[in-house]
């Protein structure tokens, strides 16, 4: 009895992580869809009429063919330099540094969501991604940056010697 039990249960669990995975989804599309929802028309999203400063890229980062949709130049930017700068230099202080006390970080990845919440519980993400993502051999493309009302969301993908993740976001909020 305790088996069947055990079984159902565990059942029940891997039910649960693929509901979760698709609500995940489903989130992330519809936060793109929403914070684009109230932007200017595409016609403002390219870089010389965002105002978009030049950023030093290394270690395998790019925004090669990037689009931007912002109401908000200034953040934006801090944006950009987050991912551009301070993660292609893997500059953990600078990283944190762009996140409140109370930031909430919503991080897709690969269609696993997962948040963290304060400056701590990101600092500790970056570390570890960080360990997993050395300066040779990987590579970094931000591919789409939405801006509207104080948030941000961030389309990504990288490669490690040893993963691949295609397709992952990040809301800030």
């Amino acid at each position: 009895e305790n088996d069947k039990h055990i079984t159902l249960h565990d059942t029940k669990r891997k039910e649960e992580k693929t509901k979760d995975r698709s609500t995940a989804r489903i989130m992330a599309t519809e936060t793109a869809l929403s914070l684009r929802s109230s932007l200017p028309p595409k016609g403002h999203s390219d870089q010389a009429t965002l105002g978009l400063v030049p950023i030093e890229l290394q270690n395998g980062c790019t925004e090669d063919g990037c689009t931007f949709e912002s109401d908000d130049t200034h953040l934006t930017n801090v944006i950009r330099q987050h991912y551009l700068a301070h993660f292609g230099h893997r500059d953990l202080d600078g990283i944190v540094s762009d996140y409140a006390d109370g930031a909430v970080l919503i991080n897709v990845v690969n269609g696993e969501r997962t948040t963290y919440k304060g400056k701590e519980d990101i600092r500790k993400r970056f570390e570890d991604i960080f360990k997993s993502h050395p300066t040779t051999k990987s590579t970094f493309q931000l591919k789409d940056v939405v801006v509207d009302h104080n948030h941000g969301m961030a389309v990504w993908s990288a490669k490690t010697p040893t993963a691949a993740y295609p397709h992952c976001s990040d809301t800030l909020v």
